[in-house]
This record gives structure tokens, C-alpha cells and sequence, in this order.
């Protein structure tokens, strides 16, 4: 007899990612509910450093809004709820933990076939720092749209398979599948490194008689190797027939030996000898460094994206923990200096910059992602700064300018970085093209803050396509702060800098 296997021949599940304010993981895993549905589990994670907690006697709070959906294939609202709820954290050190966690877990009982998920978090103590979201009085939020759930069908009188459920911890306290805290994320390695699923065999009165159960499980890498086979036999905890059973299982592997990637669990049902039925579990990676554990998302992605190349930062983006990894572990290798010492220079000249450009450069999101910071960080210090916070006159940017536009202008700045003029001068006209007036202020003839970095040469970058030619003349970037809310764009910089 074949095991009903409509649970496992499909593509097994994915993790998926909110995207909007802050990063979260999403999960799903069904089992045989009553009544021929399925008993679906949604499991949530997001990181308590993404959320806003207020500190509430001897503990600490943080208040979110759910808002969740599931819509059939045809379009009909299945699900539809909105909820708030108290999330509660002892110390402020696991407020302030990057490996502290909100798991979130929603539970609904759905007839088996296709259907879309949304689920939304609403941070209701963060709000949006936009001007907009400030006007609008919206918090800072987060969605997975459109998820695809592919709910199997269990049969009461067919041998069959639960979906697996991806597991970071075991409660013996509870009991059934709620003991098991799922691992949205399905990332172990430095802080879990074993690998632990949880799914359930339900067999008909004719198969729950049977002395043992034997399985399979097997991870297979991304090129199809299988890198882990264990066999397990197990006893069958009542040998009696007379009723359908439902058969928990636990699967453990030790992951200390395998290198950070990608991996697919399959796993191999026999009875008695015979193979029944060959399942995929499920993909999950394994990532050892402690920045991928520790380091938000988005900070990785940044330093992902000054590493490679537009195509080559769009697949990154796709790939699980594991492989971004492995691929920066890579990359970064390729760029130690060298290799005969016990650290990598380049490395960690990198990691002083991003410190410094977070610490001075930062005006929303990474710094990296700023005009100042990711010049800083691709060329290290300028070696002459002109910086004008309060311009007296919009002379000072014209020389600015001008500087930028001609290495050989002389700089005719005072000390304090402002333009020796005697009296300030007076701008009265008409003819002002649109960069003109974003740049002048026409009502008090004065301009606006900026900072004009010059390299002498070809300053100090790290990466190979960052270093230029035409070192005689030097590298020159101007930034203004158009509106004065302290956010610096690129307004100018000398043609070698955009090689």
C-alpha cells in the first residue's frame, strides 16, 4: 500500500519575509484536523530589536496589531481578522538582544486546497519618522502579501504525512504539536546547531498494528549531494489495531559538521521493509557567523550591495542566510590582502568605516546607504573637508561649486570654513532655473548647509572598481542639505568620482 503523499510530493512550504519598516519570518505547517479539514499552524518571528518596548513597572512592553487574511483561489475572503496584542519581556537585556525573539502563532482549521496569505504586524509604540508618516499618524509596519498555502489532504482510511514543522525548541511542559516552537526563520547553526522537525504519520486500522516504523531522513545540498542519511527504526508506542493512528515524530540531526548554505530535508517512510513514500521536508540553511545571527537584516543587505554588482545583489537578495553567507565569506576572502595573517585587513578596515559612517552618516536606514556614508566607506576619509552648516551668503556653495567643477580653483575659505566677504551679497533677480532656487534661499539671499570632501588623490578604497586613473588630480564631492532636516545628497562631484 503507497502512502498518501499529497502532503509531501508538492514543493514543501517556504519561509517567508515581511517586507516594509522592519524584517519578519513567516511560517506554516498543517497537520489532520476533525472533520476532514486541515489544522494549520502560522508561525510568526520577529526580532525584539524591531520593535518599540516602554518600560512598564518591572517589565517591558510592546504592543502590535496583527491583521491577517485568506483568500481561496477564487478570490473569497476564508479569513479575515484584526487583533491587537501585548507582547511582554522581562530585562532589557532581551529588549535590547538581537537573538531575542517575538514568536507570534496563529492556528486555523481549513479544508484542504489552495490558498493565499497575508499577514500583516503594525508596531503600535513606533512611529513612522517620515514627515508623511508623522502627518498621517501611521507606526511603523510590516506585510508578507499573498503567500501561497497548498493545504494537503490527510484521508482517514490512507496512510499519509503531516507537513513538516521546522522546530527551535521542545516544551515537555505541553502537549501535541504545541510543545514544538517552530522556527520560522528554519536557520540553525552558531546558536542551534541541530537541526529538529516535527511531523506526524496518521495510519488506518490496518497499518497502526505494525511492530515498528522505519525512516529516512536525508539533507541534500543545493547541487543534489546528499551530505546526511540517517536510518531510524521506530517503535510503534501501541501494537493494537481498531482505530486510525496518529504517529508523532522527531527528527534530530547535528549539524556541528556542515558549512554554512543552503540544505533540503527529505524524508523516506518504510513499513516492513517496503518504501512507501519519498517526501521533501523542506529547505533550511545553516549559517555560523555571528553577524548573520546578530546584525539586522538590512544592515547585511547593505553591505551585500556595496560588494556586488546590481544583477549580483538582486539573486543575493533571494538566497537563504545560509547562502548569503557563504557567499560573503567567499568574496571576502578573495579580497584579504593577505591570506598568511589571522585576520583579513580589508575586513576590518570595512567594518571601522560602517562603524564610523553609522556613528556620523546615518539619516534614515543604514548609513551605508547615505550619500556621506557610502562615500566614506567606499574611500575612507577625505583629505580636506569644507563644511558650512549655517551659510551667511550663497557665495560659499558657488565656491563650493566651483571647486568641484575645477581641481585647480583655489580654495578661498576662511579658517572657520566661511568665505572671507566683507559684506554679504545680495542675489535680486529673476532668472533662477529650479536647482537654483532648491539650492538658494531667495527671502533671506542666504544658501543652505553643505560639505564639500576632497581627495587629494584617489583616496583609500577598498574595492578594485573603485580605484581611478587620473590620481593627479584628486576626487572632489559636494553634498547639501536642500531642506535643513539634516539629510545630505550627492549635489556635485568631479567626473573621475562617477567612473
Amino acid at each position: 500500500m503507497l502512502l498518501a503523499v499529497s502532503a509531501g510530493t508538492s514543493p514543501a512550504a517556504a519561509t517567508q519575509l515581511g517586507h516594509g519598516d522592519f524584517d519578519f519570518y513567516l511560517d506554516t505547517a498543517s497537520f489532520r484536523g476533525r472533520e476532514g479539514r486541515d489544522f494549520t499552524e502560522v508561525s510568526v518571528r520577529v526580532a525584539n530589536t524591531a520593535l518599540k518596548f516602554r518600560q512598564d513597572g518591572n517589565q517591558w512592553a510592546g504592543k502590535v496589531k496583527l491583521s491577517i487574511l485568506i483568500t481561496d483561489d477564487d478570490g473569497r475572503e476564508v479569513v479575515k481578522q484584526g487583533e491587537t496584542m501585548d507582547l511582554r519581556e522581562e530585562t532589557v537585556e532581551r529588549v535590547d538582544s538581537p537573538v531575542a525573539y517575538q514568536t507570534i502563532i496563529k492556528q486555523f482549521n481549513l479544508p484542504p486546497g489552495g490558498y493565499w496569505l497575508s499577514f500583516g504586524i503594525e508596531d503600535l509604540q513606533a512611529p513612522k519618522v517620515s514627515v508623511v508618516g508623522l502627518m498621517r499618524g501611521e507606526n511603523k509596519s510590516s506585510v508578507v502579501r499573498r503567500a501561497r498555502l497548498n493545504l494537503p489532504e490527510m484521508p482517514m482510511d490512507e496512510p499519509s504525512f503531516s507537513d513538516a514543522m521546522f522546530v527551535w525548541d521542545i516544551d515537555p511542559r505541553e502537549r501535541g504539536v504545541r510543545k514544538y516552537h517552530p522556527n520560522p526563520p528554519r536557520m540553525y547553526g552558531l546558536y542551534r546547531d541541530t537541526l529538529t522537525v516535527y511531523f506526524e504519520l496518521y495510519l488506518p486500522e490496518s497499518m497502526a498494528s505494525a511492530p515498528t516504523f522505519e525512516f529516512v531522513s536525508e539533507i541534500v545540498n543545493p547541487e543534489g549531494d546528499a551530505v546526511r542519511d540517517t536510518r531510524l527504526v521506530l517503535p510503534n508506542p501501541v501494537v493494537s489495531a481498531g482505530q486510525a493512528r496518529t504517529y508523532p515524530v522527531v527528527i534530530r540531526e547535528d549539524l556541528t559538521e556542515f558549512t554554512a548554505g543552503a540544505y533540503t530535508l527529505y524524508l523516506t517512510f518504510l513499513l516492513e521493509g517496503s518504501t512507501l513514500a519519498r517526501v521533501k521536508a523542506g529547505d533550511f540553511s545553516v549559517a555560523w557567523d555571528i553577524r548573520t545571527w546578530e546584525v539586522p537584516r538590512r544592515e547585511l543587505l547593505a553591505e551585500a550591495r556595496f560588494l556586488l554588482g546590481e544583477p549580483e545583489f538582486k539573486l543575493f537578495v533571494e538566497k537563504s542566510p545560509g547562502e548569503q553567507e557563504q557567499q560573503m565569506d567567499a568574496l571576502w576572502k578573495s579580497l584579504d590582502p593577505d591570506p598568511s595573517t589571522g585576520t583579513n585587513e580589508a575586513y576590518d578596515q570595512f567594518i571601522e568605516r560602517l562603524a564610523y559612517a553609522e556613528a556620523h552618516y546615518q539619516e534614515s536606514g543604514p548609513a551605508i546607504f547615505s550619500a556621506r556614508g557610502g562615500v566614506y566607506v567606499r574611500y575612507g576619509p577625505p583629505d580636506e573637508l569644507v563644511q558650512d552648516v549655517i551659510p551667511v551668503n550663497y557665495e560659499s556653495l558657488a565656491e563650493a561649486e566651483a571647486v568641484v567643477e575645477n581641481p585647480y580653483h583655489p580654495l578661498n575659505l576662511s579658517s572657520s570654513n566661511s568665505k572671507l566677504y566683507k559684506t554679504p551679497k545680495t542675489k535680486n533677480t529673476f532668472a533662477a532655473d529650479g536647482r537654483e532656487s532648491a539650492r538658494y534661499r531667495a527671502e533671506d539671499n542666504t544658501s543652505v548647509p553643505y560639505e564639500l570632501w576632497i581627495y587629494l588623490a584617489g583616496g583609500r578604497p577598498l574595492l578594485d572598481r573603485d580605484r581611478v586613473q587620473e590620481m593627479d588630480i584628486g576626487m572632489r564631492f559636494l553634498f547639501v542639505d536642500r531642506d535643513g532636516h539634516g539629510t545630505y545628497i550627492l549635489e556635485r562631484s568631479s567626473s573621475i568620482s562617477t567612473k
